[in-house]
């Protein structure tokens, strides 16, 4: 009972319906858009993004949160690192207002797995509550992986010439990625704990200056 509890809560936490307000992100991609991308320019980001972004620096935060030794303290120290790896402003606050989110929803539904955090950025908050509800590590980060990925190809679907069935033949493709870097990140989260999307992270910047907006950021 207590493992189907567990995978249940894991489908909560990361179902779309959950409400966080992750559809309204979509992390440079209307910049994206805006500049004609479709189907092969998506593959490319997603990739990036798994390869030197999200999939290094979040799914590592979120396996060191999950620690069972984890404290208020190791919690403050790995939202200060997300600090300085989002360089992009309205990136770093949207992870923090996802974690926000996601964290009032949890003392809501879960008062027990609930704790504090003066900057909850989204990774930190996922590891440290999947651990309190009883969530097995590998498990916790595929299914985040998995919807950090979604989102990316939600917002392309939204903004690009970019079909549902397109968007999760590149979900497929990406599959063997994201379970390589789960595998990476608990293999060695310290060394994982970085990103190098510069271009990724210039057009974030950019999508602000846009002159029609569908994304917060």
């Amino acid at each position: 009972m207590s493992s189907d509890l567990a995978r249940l809560r894991l489908m909560q936490l990361f179902d779309s319906q959950f409400p966080v307000g992750a559809f309204a992100h979509s992390g440079g991609v209307e910049t994206y858009a805006a500049l004609g991308g479709s189907v092969p320019e998506l593959r490319q980001i997603l990739r990036a993004q798994i390869e030197l972004g999200w999939g290094r620096s979040d799914l590592a935060a979120a396996y060191l949160a999950w620690q069972p030794g984890e404290t208020a303290d190791t919690r403050d120290a790995l939202a200060r690192t997300l600090d300085a790896l989002k360089v992009v402003p309205s990136g770093r606050d949207a992870s923090i207002g996802l974690g926000r989110r996601t964290l009032d929803l949890v003392r809501r539904l879960y008062p027990g797995a609930a704790f504090d955090m003066a900057r909850p950025h989204h990774a930190v908050v996922v590891g440290a509550t999947g651990r309190r509800l009883g969530v097995e590590a590998r498990d916790l980060l595929l299914a985040f992986a998995q919807s950090l990925a979604m989102g990316t190809l939600s917002a392309a679907i939204r903004c690009m010439p970019v079909s549902p069935a397109q968007a999760q033949e590149l979900l497929i493709e990406a599959h063997p990625q994201i379970s390589a870097a789960v595998d990476r990140a608990i293999a060695d989260p310290e060394g994982s704990l970085f990103t190098c999307t510069p271009a990724l992270d210039v057009r974030s910047h950019q999508q602000a200056l846009l002159h029609t907006r569908l994304f917060q950021s």
